[in-house]
């Protein structure tokens, strides 16, 4: 979820800062503040590094190509989903970092359009996009790109393409608006108006009404459409995704989570949204994730309103570190465990699909509590066979609302540099420039 959006959720003041670490606004705006560190280790962007899988070692692995909710998937979706239960075999595990292309702490003079870039070398290999950016929520367009008729589709379908040259994994998760105060906008030439946050409005009922049958159908299957658009053009280039929809739907802060929608309504509506991609928009380069919010003691707490094996590929959690005690980690390594047996029992891959250090709303600028945090996930999740983690979003200086360590200068950045570029270094961590060539793998049976 964005979380200073979440904030609008839950009531928290905006005025309120999101972070720890509180730090004069000067400061941000100046890399030699004693706030920034010099870096010290520098990432291994050797031989070593390039694809920490072999195909041949990925077949071995993981031999067959599990039923999946398409049996009309593109064969390179197939083929991410074989590697996607190859990685954790292999005792490895893909570092993912949502909007990790398009949104930047600080634009600092380096020629990379990323964070993580800046601090590696590598872009993330998971990559996470949302539908906001189709909207122009979280992707602005430039003059420049108006005046040429660019679309926030076009550039998000840029984007994509980019993050996958590069070798990353895509994902796609949807913040949707509140289709009730859609409805009530003035529509522009004539089409529904999706544009601004309103997920955490809950009311309208909202999750039965846009159903079929429901008054509100019609402006689902508007929006759908224009997520199925972006798909297929992806399609086209033979892109897969991973697409997460409905995510923390056990929580009460988005309307199709928690009591603002029944049980069966929101199963329905989960099987809705996927038939609808798959076999009214043709979309089959789809991977489906179940992304509840954790953590979870038991597998009846997880499967709460679980849609079906049918219509699921990939069990994920989403779960952050609110107070940096370490009880996250405990948290962290039970919800695994419990989503390990369920993934072997069922045939499932299963994924950390969002998380991140939450204190005071994100990390803190310095006199971060742990260090480590970025490996240590690493090593809970390569330990439960979790094939990757992602961490939410870096949204710029001007939100103070960011979840991976950042450069302000060639050789100077946030306090964390030197132990994530370490993290990156470990023998078992996985980014783009790690990534297996996937898409040459065999798929195996889909059935």
């Amino acid at each position: 979820m964005r979380k200073k959006l979440l904030a609008m959720a839950v009531g928290i003041s905006l005025s309120m800062p999101l972070w720890s670490g509180v730090v004069n606004a000067s400061v941000l705006d100046n890399p030699q503040d004693k706030v920034y560190v010099e870096r010290k280790v520098l990432p291994d962007n050797g031989k070593a590094k390039k694809e920490m899988l072999t195909l041949s070692e990925a077949e071995k692995l993981a031999p067959l190509t599990n039923k999946l909710v398409d049996k009309q998937v593109i064969p390179e979706a197939a083929r991410l989903y074989r590697y996607l239960l190859a990685v954790p075999e292999a005792g490895k595990v893909i570092y993912g970092h949502q909007n990790d292309t398009h949104h930047k702490m600080f634009l600092v003079d380096s020629g990379s359009e990323s964070d993580c870039k800046d601090v590696t070398g590598s872009i993330a290999g998971v990559v996470g996009l949302d539908s906001l950016s189709l909207t122009g929520d979280e992707l602005k367009l430039t003059a420049a790109e108006k005046a040429s008729g660019v679309t926030c589709t076009d550039k998000l379908v840029q984007v994509a393409a980019d993050a996958d040259r590069q070798g990353a994994i895509i994902t796609l998760s949807m913040h949707m608006p509140n289709f009730d105060v859609v409805a009530k906008k003035p529509r522009i030439n004539g089409a529904y108006d999706f544009q601004g946050y309103s997920p955490h409005v809950l009311t309208g009922n909202v999750g039965k009404r846009i159903l079929p049958g429901g008054d509100l159908n019609e402006v689902y299957r508007a929006y759908l459409d224009i997520v199925a658009d972006f798909a297929l053009r992806l399609q086209e280039r033979h892109i897969p995704v991973i697409f997460r929809p409905l995510h923390e739907h056990n929580g009460f802060w988005f309307w199709w989570g928690g009591r603002n929608i029944s049980s069966n309504d929101f199963t329905a509506l989960w099987k809705y949204t996927a038939e609808y991609m798959r076999d009214v928009k043709g979309v089959h380069n789809f991977l489906y994730a179940y992304s509840p919010n954790g953590p979870f003691a038991d597998d009846k707490a997880y499967l709460d309103r679980y849609p079906g094996d049918d219509y699921v590929d990939i069990f994920g959690v989403d779960t952050y570190d609110d107070d940096q005690s370490g009880a996250w980690y405990k948290n962290l390594a039970q919800t695994l465990t419990v989503m390990e047996k369920l993934g072997q029992t069922r045939h499932k891959a299963i994924a950390l699909t969002e998380a991140g250090v939450r204190k005071g709303g994100s990390l803190a600028v310095h006199d971060n509590v742990d260090k480590q945090w970025f490996a240590k996930t690493g090593a809970i999740c390569r330990e439960h066979k979790a094939a990757y983690y992602m961490v939410w979003a870096n949204f710029d200086k001007e939100e103070h609302n960011f979840f991976m360590p950042y450069m302000v200068a060639d050789k100077r950045g946030h306090e964390m540099i030197n132990e994530f570029t370490a993290f990156y270094n470990e023998p078992d961590s996985i980014f783009a420039d790690g990534n297996t060539h996937y898409k040459k793998l065999q798929t195996g049976t889909v059935k």
